[in-house]
């Protein structure tokens, strides 16, 4: 009886090793996704600055044209 016993208690612990072993996990995963989802950031920012310079670009052109315009304008008056 003191055999098995022993027996047993061995299996046990080699039961309890082994299943410690194979409850690690890999968390190797995380890095990659957070290294994606700051590059889509980065770009959705370069998008939205390039729109802005877009829209300072129009609105400047917009700005000469009513000044060239006013500038005509004051210019047909003084004759």
């Amino acid at each position: 009886m003191k055999r098995l016993a022993l027996v047993a208690v061995a299996l046990f612990a080699v039961a309890a090793c082994a299943k410690k072993d194979a409850a690690a996990t890999d968390t190797t995963m995380a890095a990659p996704a957070a290294a994606a989802t700051a590059t889509d950031t980065a770009m959705k920012m370069m998008d939205s600055s390039k729109a802005m310079v877009d829209t300072a670009k129009s609105m400047m052109d917009s700005s000469k044209k009513l000044a060239d315009s006013a500038k005509s304008a004051m210019m047909k008056k003084k004759p």
